[in-house]
């Protein structure tokens, strides 16, 4: 996947991530609009981990409001931004 960010591509060996990591959280999103021109990313969250047991993933019954689940990622300046669907920054990178 090519990003326009600090650090470009980033490979991890299997083994690493079956030794060394461990999963805490799953979100379905649809990409709703995406132009890599401007770095500009439109996701909709369409459901949230709850837990996990084995390969099985565990969806939450209730995942909130549509504005509450929408997120635009844009690259500004030389930093991602995370918006939520209000257009308020919730995380910097």
């Amino acid at each position: 996947m090519k990003i326009h960010g600090d650090a470009d591509n980033a490979a991890l060996l299997p083994e690493f991530v079956d030794s060394s990591l461990r999963l805490i959280s799953v979100r379905y999103v649809k990409v709703e609009q995406a132009d890599e021109a401007t770095s500009f990313y439109k996701l909709l969250t369409l459901g949230i981990s709850t837990s996990f047991s084995g390969d099985t993933i565990n969806w939450s019954d209730a995942i909130g409001r549509e504005e509450d689940r929408r997120t635009v990622i844009t690259l500004e300046s030389g930093h991602w931004i995370m918006r939520d669907g209000r257009g308020r920054i919730y995380h910097m990178v």
